[in-house]
C-alpha cells in the first residue's frame, strides 16, 4: 500500500524532520513489520538518517557546500545547458540520494530515538515536495 506525504518547503538548504509523518503512514499500512521504502520525488532534494539537531545539520550542509558551493564565481555546466542556476542543488541531491530503506517493527521505525529521517531541500526556490512510502 503506497502512501504519500506532501511537504511545503522553503528550499535554500532547509532541513525537515519527516520521521513522524513517515510513522503516521506506517500506522496505516496493512503490514506492521518489514522494510519501508521512502522515496522523495525530485533531483534537488536529499534524504538521510541523522541526529536532527542544529549542529549536525549545519555540519552536513557545510561539507556539502564545500563540495558543491552555490556561489556566482562557480559556473556549473548545468547553467550553460539549461540556464538554471541550481547546478549545486543537483550535485548535493546526488550525493545524499532521494530514497531510503528503513526497518519497521510493529508499525514504527526500528531505529534509535535520537535518529531522525531528514529531508534536505537544496533548490533555489520554494516548492511542495512529494514523498512516497511503501512497506
Amino acid at each position: 500500500m503506497l502512501k504519500e506525504i506532501k511537504l511545503a518547503s522553503k528550499g535554500f538548504d532547509h532541513a525537515y524532520d519527516i520521521t513522524e509523518q513517515i510513522e503516521g503512514c506506517l500506522g496505516e499500512m496493512e503490514r506492521g513489520s518489514g522494510i519501508a521504502h521512502v522515496c522523495a520525488v525530485g533531483s534537488t532534494i536529499g534524504l538521510t538518517v541523522m541526529r536532527y539537531e542544529p549542529g549536525a545539520v549545519q555540519d552536513l550542509l557545510q561539507m556539502l557546500n564545500e563540495i558543491a558551493p552555490h556561489e556566482k564565481k562557480v559556473e556549473y555546466h548545468h547553467f550553460r545547458t539549461t540556464g538554471d542556476m541550481n547546478g549545486s542543488s543537483h550535485i548535493k541531491s546526488s550525493i545524499l540520494g532521494t530514497s531510503l530503506s528503513l526497518p519497521v517493527s510493529n508499525y514504527k521505525l526500528a531505529m534509535s530515538t535520537t535518529h531522525r529521517v531528514v529531508l534536505f531541500d537544496f533548490d533555489l526556490q520554494e516548492a511542495t515536495r512529494t514523498l512516497f512510502i511503501d512497506l
